[in-house]
């Protein structure tokens, strides 16, 4: 390759890793916003702490709101005492009807039914995709669920409350509707009435009739547009239309249980096919989607739910501190540039060449993340200085394979192409079988596991991309060199290289 050609494609290439390195790294602040790519993802909760919730099942109450409520006030005092039953164990007061059978004997049907709505609440968290949660009964009466703060380092960082509060919006909503009891139901305020619902169940024993209307809800994405998809039954869109036509003016909004949805119909307007669209964002249309879907499967809440709102939300931490991420953040640059630069006292310029591979591979990964928005924990760092380190240990590979054909005293040409010819079939091999299990991680894992396997599985695509992109760039750049065998590191076994 001539030198001109061969120093514009280096230049092209280190211009474009400059690039992308000050996007990732850098906020421009151009429209007003943190920009950067590596301060804008979200992490886990080893890096950003947990969001949690206590959950009160109605009938449940707690001490505190029992001491407050009766304070100075003997008729109220005189109406819970008569109602409540202590807990001491919990420090709970519940109500005496939960804790006894029909016949009036104690029964334990209480517990279980605050232990079945645990497991549902776990399976619709389960559907979220958080990295790591957790959904635990607290002394038999209280259900807590605890979901990673989903902050990303600029968030964590905030001292503002309302910034912070903001920064919390996403896991708020998550806690608020996944957690909703209750079946479906179109109604005409925004505000909960029994009175305000518009459709009158055709069979009056069962008030959950509207449920079986409803197939199902994804979210739905085209062109930058994020919805909520709601697929009806072809019952359910004869139905929702009768409802919607039944009066000209006015809004009606969707319902699951006592709480609004934040959906919107116009009235007197018709659906003209048996799926409805709501623009929602992402996370709002997944934890809508979830919701409604556990409902229309049949799958509620025995138990109504104290409402929650953000001041019942604790924000706790990470276990390592508030600048655990900076702290691995220096931890992996330093295994970054260790990867790109020590090979240099080896290889000499050739190490130069894996420099520009390792960085490519970080900055490209770092920017999947972003874009998928995969939330960072540990174990995904760890996978991906795992695809770092396969790709260097298959660039090292062939590089001491070569060295071994330049002993025998061939020339620098002939030695590349037999290493790498040598190499091929091993490092192919290892590649495919590191795809498969990270394929096989994406698919069947689940939270943080999931997320590391698609991790990897990007790590080792780029690693296999990458190894052959530096059989390339070594072409390219060797070009510009008089001695070869100096450009590699390599002893020359014979006079002439050419």
């Amino acid at each position: 390759m001539g030198k001109v050609k061969s120093v514009i494609i280096t230049a092209l290439l280190v211009a474009a890793i400059i690039v992308l390195t000050l996007f990732a790294t850098i906020s421009f602040g151009v429209s007003g916003s943190n920009d950067a790519f590596m301060i804008n993802i979200p992490f886990g909760s080893e890096l950003a702490g947990d969001a949690s919730v206590i959950f009160y099942p109605e009938g449940v109450i707690a001490e505190a709101k029992y001491k407050s409520d009766t304070f100075e006030n003997e008729e109220k005092l005189k109406e819970y005492e008569d109602k409540y039953s202590y807990v001491e164990s919990a420090h709970v007061y519940v109500d005496k009807d939960k804790l006894t059978d029909a016949d009036g004997n104690q029964s334990d049907s209480f517990i279980k039914s605050i232990k079945s709505d645990a497991q549902l609440l776990s399976d619709r968290f389960g559907e979220k995709g958080y990295s790591s949660y957790s959904v635990t009964v607290v002394d038999d009466y209280l259900i807590k669920v605890s979901v990673p703060s989903g902050l990303t380092y600029v968030q964590s960082q905030l001292e503002d409350v309302n910034l912070r509060n903001a920064a919390y919006s996403e896991v708020s909503h998550a806690l608020n509707y996944i957690s909703v009891d209750g079946g479906l139901s179109i109604r005409s305020d925004a505000t909960y009435s029994k009175n305000n619902n518009l459709y009158q169940e055709l069979d009056k024993n069962d008030p959950y009739t509207f449920n079986r209307f409803f197939k199902g809800a994804s979210v739905f994405r085209r062109g930058g547009t994020t919805a909520l998809k709601i697929d009806l039954t072809d019952e359910g869109f004869e139905e929702i239309n009768k409802i919607l036509t039944a009066s000209s003016d006015g809004t009606a909004y969707l319902y699951a249980g006592k709480t609004s949805l934040q959906l919107t119909f116009t009235m007197g307007t018709a659906l003209t096919e048996k799926s409805m669209y709501f623009q929602s964002s992402r996370a709002a249309s997944e934890d809508y989607a979830i919701l409604i879907n556990s409902i229309a499967h049949g799958k509620m809440l025995a138990n109504e739910l104290s409402d929650v709102d953000n001041e019942n939300i604790i924000i706790t931490s990470p276990v390592a501190g508030k600048n655990v991420a900076v702290a691995v953040g220096v931890v992996v640059l330093v295994i970054i540039l260790l990867a790109a630069f020590l090979p240099v006292i080896r290889y000499k310029k050739l190490g130069l060449v894996n420099a520009l591979m390792v960085l490519t591979y970080s900055i490209a990964l770092l920017t999947a993340i972003y874009i998928i928005g995969i939330e960072l924990t540990l174990g995904g760092l760890f996978a991906a200085i795992l695809g770092l380190a396969l790709l260097s240990f298959s660039n090292f590979f062939t590089f001491e394979a070569v060295r071994r054909e330049t002993a025998l005293g061939r020339t620098i040409e002939a030695s590349v192409k037999l290493g790498y010819k040598k190499s091929m079939f091993a490092i192919l091999d290892i590649h495919v079988m590191l795809i498969i299990a990270a394929v096989v991680m994406t698919l069947v894992g689940v939270g943080e596991l999931s997320a590391c396997g698609l991790i990897f599985l990007i790590g080792s695509i780029a690693s296999f991309v990458l190894y052959w992109f530096t059989r390339f760039m070594w072409y390219v750049i060797s070009s510009l060199a008089h001695n070869k065998f100096a450009f590699c590191g390599y002893a020359k076994e014979v006079e002439d290289d050419e």
